[in-house]
């Protein structure tokens, strides 16, 4: 389904720059139109009351933190249910990236990315996918759970125990 009017998207950052090339790099795309950029956390809550967005942008400024747990994602996710949360990041710790994916994003987007990749990843979310991430993103979380190993046949302090000790046995 072709949409006729540009997708709405609100941008939140601290940094001027990442606001302005985030702005620059969705209007120069016929389907996206930045409708407000914001600096921090009350100015992203006052203009979400005040109008709907189709994309919440968050840039790695106000993404969260572990000090706060990604409170505002949180606070976002509970307010603005219908709103997808698009969070670019430049976080490569997987753990970190999941505990975002908790929180409520939507999507994740690598700063490091092709223009395109962060394209699909809202057109993807606006669909209604969750849990989207960009190529990097993938690699980051595909590194570390690739890491991950697991014991088949633990042993539990010296006592092993077995399937059959559990199943009923007619």
């Amino acid at each position: 389904m072709k949409r006729k009017d540009k997708i709405s998207i609100v941008v939140a950052d601290d940094r001027p720059v990442v606001l302005y090339g985030l702005q620059s790099w969705f209007e120069a795309h016929e389907r996206f139109r930045v409708t407000a950029c914001v600096r921090n956390a009350d100015q992203l809550l006052a203009r979400l009351t005040a109008a709907s967005y189709d994309v919440i942008v968050l840039g790695c400024g106000l993404e969260g933190s572990r000090a706060d747990d990604f409170a505002l994602l949180r606070e976002l996710r509970r307010s603005f249910r219908e709103t997808p949360v698009v969070i670019f990041t430049e976080e490569t710790d997987a753990h970190t990236l999941f505990a975002m994916q908790h929180a409520g994003a939507s999507g994740l987007v690598s700063p490091r990315e092709e223009a395109r990749a962060f394209e699909r990843v809202c057109e993807r979310v606006l669909s209604g996918a969750e849990k989207i991430v960009s190529p990097r993103i993938a690699n980051c979380c595909n590194a570390a759970a690739s890491t991950i190993s697991f014991d088949a046949s633990p042993d539990y302090d010296r006592v092993r125990v077995s399937v059959r000790q559990f199943v009923a046995v007619p």
